[in-house]
């Protein structure tokens, strides 16, 4: 019988080949935070999730980093290739879609390559973007059934002779969008920053989409949303006061912030009140802001141009996340990530390494989450986990038998008055469930003595409900001449949370202690004779009547309301009689659908005169409409059809900026907004990137070896029909010793 047991050289040869062949240990996929070995550097049990276990979001581009070892020695210079593949069929057949190189550069100065290493410190090699092989998928392949393989070889090899191949599938059938819906507020005011007695006046213009856009850049890289988004304005809006006061309770805004957001608010209610879009009022940046960074109240967020984390804060408050607990209790459900955090204490740690998908920096598990007021600020798992298929985003589960991604809705027709594509069986049905109706909009402050301050009445159509609002023990009612309750509504407190507000704690969100910004919506079934909010009795108490308003002798008579284009600028000319006593107030609308859809496009006029800017609104025939607002009734007016003139498109540069951080010789990301939703018809040719006056790229959303040490320009060109538009910024590019991470 033969010995199976036998030596044979051919066993030590194939023992000393596989010995001395590098190999892929892992992949991790990111695009934002991501789980890889989290067995490794978390202690908490309940903390560790299995590698790529953190969900990725179609069209939007990750980050591969492959993570390669050597078993004997080390040092060996490798460089390899992704292989992507999808499916969207049944029974699933994986579909090459492409090959991608690696991105430059490694520990050496050379495209694409790492060096080997045996048993790395996992701290070390997580934390540097330079110790693993990197690639990156471009939006365009990020959605359905994803399977990766990594292939490595070492420098001078090729494809035909990999060393080793390492494979893995990811799910990417969630697509989210971020839909903002820019107020645009001018200020003319004091500036009590400035020396001076009185303090001098400033009169700033209000921001623009394209302002909407680029202060939008980080949440669009940070949160589990697409890489484009849907911009459009819900109009302008004035404001004089300066927004330096102390916030009346931890965490949260001061009295000058919540008056803003009412007057935000009623430009809320003119736009429909619509749930499929976030609200944000832009500021100048210049506007006077102390103590309180920016402020939102229960869909209403307010914050100033420029301020990119200031919107990302506000942003997540919008989509129902509270404060992180660091510098503030903040949210009591926020894990404990262990080691990072002491022992049952939450201190809004990452708990996992981030990277930036603009540029490959990594955050670390200690830096803190944006929601809270510590530094430096990334998104954590927390937070990534709660706003994945998050309402506020629209979130659509992709079909496999259909692998288009869908195009970005039309966000100056309202969802519920037309049929979307895909229809709506194919997306969420969450914010299309209601139907705007005629409703009495008041809004107002309560204040610290007890007193309801209205800012606003107006009858408007508009959804009648505010879900992320807190009922209160105040009542509105609508009385008849008989003193009778036609109808009675609860007056809804719009909680509100401050961003860099400097102090510590959280006010209650339960806690209906003064003051706060409230809204009841009476749904408009009778002209009425008086207006009026109480304050319930309890334990027998009587109720009482804390404010009134009496109809007046008649309603607003509009005789004339015309829209003109004279020299590129629409001019509102109208004419109304009023017997109301309180200041007459007026408000603008138009719509592109023939009076189904109505956009807000300026609230808060006084005068019988309004000029306003069209590059902003669709180029179509579209209808305006004057709501002339007595404190008690509306009147309302339609224009005859008004034909706005072809206009280029919105375009930002979203990466780079002033504040980007570009290393010398690093993947950076040039990425731009597109927006030609206001020029529907409008027919793209061709997208240029410069750098430096020299052609870099062609895509909308491209990487490239950033440039030498030292100030640059970035140009971004589109060229649609026979002309073009372009955009310019600006960027330093650095180096760090040795082209290492920075400690």
């Amino acid at each position: 019988m033969s010995n199976t047991n036998s030596y044979s050289p051919l066993n030590d040869k194939l023992v000393i080949e596989f010995l001395m062949k590098p190999y892929v240990e892992g992949i991790e996929i990111t695009q934002g935070i991501q789980y890889y070995k989290a067995e490794k550097h978390l202690t908490d049990t309940t903390d560790i999730k299995v590698d790529n276990s953190m969900a990725l979001v179609a069209n939007k581009p990750a980050w591969v980093r492959v993570y390669i070892r050597d078993r004997i020695i080390s040092g060996r210079t490798v460089t390899g290739e992704l292989q992507v593949e999808r499916n969207w069929l049944y029974p699933p057949i994986w579909l090459p879609s492409a090959t991608l190189p690696p991105q430059p550069p490694g520990f050496v100065i050379t495209q694409g390559t790492v060096i080997t290493q045996l048993d790395p410190d996992y701290a070390t090699e997580r934390s540097n973007i330079l110790s693993t092989l990197n690639f990156i998928i471009p939006a365009d392949l990020m959605s359905m059934n994803i399977r990766l393989t990594a292939k490595i070889w070492l420098q001078g090899g090729n494809t035909n002779s990999p060393l080793n191949t390492f494979q893995i599938s990811v799910n990417v059938m969630l697509l989210q969008t971020l839909s903002l819906r820019g107020i645009m507020i001018s200020y003319n005011g004091p500036d009590p920053t400035v020396a001076g007695n009185p303090p001098p006046n400033i009169n700033l213009p209000a921001p623009t989409v394209a302002d909407l856009q680029n202060t939008a850049a980080w949440t669009l890289t940070t949160n589990p949303v697409q890489s484009q988004g849907i911009f459009s304005s819900a109009g302008t809006m004035q404001w004089s006061t300066p927004l330096t006061g102390l916030a009346t309770g931890p965490g949260g805004c001061s009295p000058q912030w919540l008056a803003l957001n009412a007057a935000v608010a009623q430009v809320k209610a003119n736009d429909g009140n619509r749930t499929d879009v976030i609200y944000y009022g832009l500021l100048p940046s210049d506007t006077p802001i102390q103590n309180v960074g920016g402020c939102e109240s229960s869909g209403v967020s307010t914050g100033p141009n420029g301020r990119q984390i200031t919107m990302a804060h506000e942003i997540g408050h919008a989509a129902n996340l509270s404060h992180g607990p660091c510098g503030t209790p903040g949210d009591p459900n926020y894990p404990v990530y262990e080691p990072y955090d002491p022992v049952n204490t939450p201190t809004a740690s990452l708990g996992e390494y981030g990277l930036d998908i603009n540029n490959g920096t990594i955050h670390t598990p200690t830096e803190k989450d944006y929601m809270s007021y510590c530094f430096p600020n990334w998104i954590s798992l927390y937070h990534y986990a709660r706003l994945y298929n998050n309402n506020r985003f629209n979130p659509q589960i992709l079909k496999l038998s259909k692998p288009n991604i869908p195009e970005l809705v039309d966000p100056y027709l309202w969802p519920w008055e037309y049929i979307p594509d895909p229809p709506r069986s194919e997306v969420n049905p969450g914010n299309l469930k209601m139907k705007a109706q005629n409703i009495i909009s008041i809004i107002g402050i309560f204040n610290e003595k007890h007193q309801a301050e209205i800012k606003s009445i107006m009858r408007v159509n508009a959804l009648p409900s505010i879900p992320d609002a807190l009922q209160t023990d105040l009542v509105a009612n609508l009385v008849d001449e008989r003193s009778n309750n036609v109808v009675s509504v609860p007056v809804m407190s719009l909680k509100s949370y401050g961003h860099d507000c400097r102090c510590h704690g959280k006010r209650n969100p339960d806690d209906f202690s003064p003051p706060f910004v409230f809204q009841a919506m009476i749904p408009d079934i009778y002209s009425g004779t008086e207006l009026n909010i109480i304050k319930r009795g309890n334990d027998g108490k009587e109720d009482i009547k804390i404010w009134k308003r009496y109809a007046p002798e008649s309603k607003p008579h509009i005789s004339k309301f015309e829209v003109k284009i004279i020299e590129g600028i629409g001019v509102a000319d109208w004419n109304v009689e009023m017997s109301s006593d309180y200041e007459k107030d007026f408000c603008l609308q138009f719509s592109k659908d023939k009076g189904r859809s109505w956009n807000s496009l300026a609230t808060g006029i006084h005068e019988d005169r309004y000029q306003f800017q069209l590059d902003d609104l669709p180029a179509e025939t579209l209808l305006f409409r004057l709501l002339a607002n007595d404190g008690f009734y509306t009147a309302t007016m339609e224009s005859e059809p008004v034909e706005i003139p072809s206009h280029p498109p919105i375009i930002s540069i979203l990466h780079p900026n002033e504040t980007s951080s570009i290393i010398a010789g690093r993947t950076m990301r040039l990425c731009a907004a597109v927006n030609t939703l206001t020029i529907p018809k409008t027919r793209i040719k061709n997208y240029i990137w410069l750098i430096d006056d020299k052609e870099v790229a062609s895509e909308i959303d491209a990487w490239i070896t950033a440039p030498a040490k030292g100030n640059h320009k970035c140009t971004f060109i589109v060229q649609y029909e026979d002309t073009q538009v372009e955009v310019t910024v600006y960027f330093d590019s650095t180096e760090l010793n040795n082209n290492r991470e920075a400690a």
